[in-house]
């Protein structure tokens, strides 16, 4: 069943591709599922040093 979730798409070195490819295989986790947890911890992370940050969202 397709989504409505956005879609990122990044452009990398194949050396850092390879790497993250291989913390995917170990955490059993898709390369898509991967990069949208780092994201979330991210701004997770952004937010407590800055505050929140308004979605934006509809």
């Amino acid at each position: 069943m397709p989504t409505k979730k956005p879609v990122i798409q990044t452009v990398i070195d194949e050396n850092i591709y390879n790497k993250f490819k291989e913390i995917c295989k170990k955490e059993d986790r898709t390369e898509s599922k991967m990069a949208a947890i780092i994201i979330k911890e991210y701004i997770e992370q952004y937010e407590q040093e800055h505050g929140d940050i308004p979605s934006g969202g509809d």
